[in-house]
């Protein structure tokens, strides 16, 4: 996952700067359809190529720092030998009071002194039982179900709200189902994943231009599978509930949704 956060922040900003200046350039469709690299990059679990340099091989050295962190305290037992640390390979990579990364010695864990001069390698070591990685694994899981409880529960209860209060409204040569909500519905809006349909406002019948506005509008919604990208959206919010950026470009893509179908 560490992997997929960076380059996907690295995309959501580059997005949202692209959005900016470019906005009066730019087709509103196209600003909407950059969103699916994001979506792409979050959704697919595959590691990019390697490549000498990039913005995971930058992010290494903070990435090692707060694994060392997050690592659990090890006591190490049985000191076998003790050498100068520019003697040791790889020992100018350790974090003081750390194992040394990457070691290939066949025996012994290698641990570079407090004070960095020296690395000793011990024969054995003990693990206390408290790790953060899995505090923080829990942490999401927990975040993960609550979110995807929170979701479904909102969109089936905004279901059930519709199917209580709606009422047929004919439209003669509309491809899809048109219902009328006399009240609790703040604007038109088409809803449904597998049957959608359209639900129209009083506001939305005031006049024949009106009405022909609304209709075209979710219209395009249903052309642009919009009902399945919302439910893509809301997997994304749901597994990265935790990274702000994430949240960022599931509002700016959500807006840029509407404006290309304007």
């Amino acid at each position: 996952m560490k992997e997929i956060l960076i380059t996907s922040s690295a995309l959501i900003l580059a997005l949202l700067a692209l959005r900016r200046l470019f906005r009066r350039t730019l087709s509103r469709r196209a600003q909407y359809a950059l969103w699916g690299l994001v979506l792409l990059r979050l959704l697919i679990p595959a590691n990019l190529p390697a490549a000498d340099f990039s913005l995971l091989t930058a992010a290494e050295p903070v990435r090692q720092t707060v694994e060392n962190r997050l690592e659990a305290p090890r006591r190490y037992y049985s000191p076998m030998s003790t050498v100068p640390a520019a003697q040791f390979p790889a020992a100018d990579r350790a974090e003081p009071g750390h194992l040394v990364p990457d070691y290939a010695g066949s025996f012994g864990y290698p641990v570079l002194s407090e004070d960095g001069s020296t690395v000793t390698t011990y024969a054995s070591r003990l693990e206390t039982p408290f790790v953060w990685k899995d505090v923080l694994l829990t942490i999401w899981g927990v975040g993960t179900g609550v979110m995807a409880v929170w979701l479904l529960l909102s969109n089936l209860l905004f279901w059930r709200k519709l199917r209580k209060a709606r009422t047929p409204y004919p439209v003669e040569g509309f491809s899809l189902p048109v219902y009328l909500v006399e009240s609790g519905l703040p604007s038109p809006c088409l809803f449904g994943l597998f049957r959608p349909a359209v639900y129209l406002t009083p506001a939305a019948l005031q006049s024949p231009d009106s009405l022909r506005h609304v209709l075209a509008h979710e219209e395009t919604h249903a052309r642009h599978g919009d009902p399945l990208w919302s439910l893509l959206r809301g997997v994304c919010l749901t597994v990265y509930w935790f990274d702000p950026l994430v949240w960022w470009a599931a509002l700016a893509s959500r807006t840029d949704c509407e404006l290309a179908c304007d």
